[in-house]
């Protein structure tokens, strides 16, 4: 029994001995990996926080993009809205012009400052509609630009046959003409496009 406990004391000796020396590269390393983790870690978070941070932008980009095709398509609509009111100011402004002179008409004395007028004011017509031809917006017209452009097309037709037809009767002394231009003028209907 002796031998066996000198044996087991002798063995533990030895392997304690042995053991040492071999744990202090094992703890080194350990170490070591504890502190590559740790590093590696940081760097993960470092480069998840980067992800996040870019994702973020990407919103943002993705928002200001939006907001600003909204903008561009919010100008166009103001221009075609604005384009299709100067026109029918200008359509009002000319029918008051015709108004001041519609006695002078009724009365047909072939007079040259009358026959003036009502070519001036064809040309106010066909001018006001050229200039909105300019300023409207083709390439992003909606449905109610569409349908407005359609009903500024009919009506100028109309409204300059109608004033032709009157000029030309009243540089003829044509009482015909002029009642057919005045009849074609009444019948006129100002067409509204639905909103």
């Amino acid at each position: 029994m002796k031998k066996k406990f000198i044996s087991i004391i002798g063995a533990t000796i030895l392997l304690t001995g042995c053991g040492s020396q071999n744990l202090g590269p094992l703890e080194q390393k350990t170490t070591k990996l504890r502190d590559d983790n740790h590093q590696l870690k940081l760097e993960n978070q470092e480069l998840e926080q980067n992800i996040s941070d870019l994702k973020d932008k990407e919103k943002q980009l993705g928002a200001d993009k939006k907001n600003t095709k909204e903008a561009a398509q919010n100008s166009m609509k103001t221009k075609n809205a604005n384009a299709t009111s100067d026109y029918y100011q200008k359509v009002t402004d000319t029918l008051k012009d015709y108004h001041k002179i519609e006695s002078d008409v009724q009365k047909n004395k072939r007079k040259e400052a009358v026959v003036s007028k009502l070519d001036k004011i064809v040309t106010d017509l066909q001018s006001a509609h050229d200039k909105y031809k300019i300023d409207l917006e083709k390439s992003s017209m909606s449905d109610k630009d569409k349908s407005d452009n359609k009903n500024i097309e009919e009506l100028n037709n109309k409204l300059v046959s109608a004033f032709k037809t009157i000029r030309d009767g009243y540089s003829t002394k044509s009482d015909k003409k002029i009642k057919q231009g005045q009849q074609e003028l009444a019948q006129i209907k100002v067409s509204k496009s639905n909103s």
